[in-house]
């Protein structure tokens, strides 16, 4: 798999320090004078712990969320529209002579056009209602709903592919941890056999049973 290295990286990182195999040697760790106890995970908890808290999945999480919104906000369309409107002003009872075209500068301004200034203001007011259903569009919300879906339906599958690469990573890390450990043990184990074995030999070439020789090659392989 693609960037299985770094995946497993991220994770170890998370993990290290936290999480440790169920039967794992217990080690006493202090901060500020204080111990503090490790917590113990098996591999499903450790999974488990990963596809919560992992940042990864949380960002897909929220994804797949907001696809969800956006088909029930697409579906809104279908629903009639009503845009209501109140206003008052007080302004001059001057106006703009000839056709004032649409802009965005200059405010739209209605009333009687005066031949003189007029420094004198007046009171206005407007309310409005506008009430507006689309019926037929043939087929266009509908094809913006299924193209909601679809983004629904991606972020869905992105999410579990999200999940599966975190628990595959996961795992890996935590066979491989275990590995690592066992052949600490191991490690240990025949560093206790040649301490054995060592002492053995010096003993017998203390007493002149065994050459010199093997009492120095047996501090090398101890070594």
């Amino acid at each position: 798999m693609n960037g299985s290295k770094d995946w497993f990286i991220a994770v170890l990182i998370l993990f290290w320090g936290c999480c440790v195999p169920q039967f794992a040697h217990g080690q006493a760790r202090s901060a500020q004078g204080t111990a503090q106890s490790q917590q113990t995970f098996t591999l499903e908890q450790a999974v488990e712990f990963a596809l919560k808290n992992y940042p990864a999945v949380r960002a897909a999480l929220e994804q797949q969320s907001a696809a969800q919104s956006g088909v029930a906000l697409t579906r809104t369309s279908y629903l009639p529209r009503a845009d209501m409107l109140w206003q008052s002003n007080r302004a001059t009872r001057n106006n703009v002579f000839g056709l004032l075209l649409p802009q965005g500068i200059i405010s739209a301004m209605s009333g009687p056009v005066l031949p003189i200034a007029n420094g004198g203001s007046v009171w206005g007011s407007a309310a409005g209602l506008l009430f507006s259903w689309e019926p037929l569009d043939f087929g266009y919300r509908r094809a913006k709903v299924d193209a909601a879906k679809a983004n629904q339906t991606r972020a869905t599958a992105e999410l579990s592919l999200t999940r599966l690469d975190v628990a595959i990573a996961v795992t890996d890390a935590f066979l491989t941890l275990l590995a690592a450990e066992q052949d600490v043990h191991a490690a240990e184990a025949d560093v206790n056999r040649r301490e054995v074995l060592s002492k053995d030999i010096h003993a017998l070439a203390t007493n002149q049973l065994r050459p010199g020789a093997d009492a120095s090659r047996s501090d090398a392989e101890l070594a």
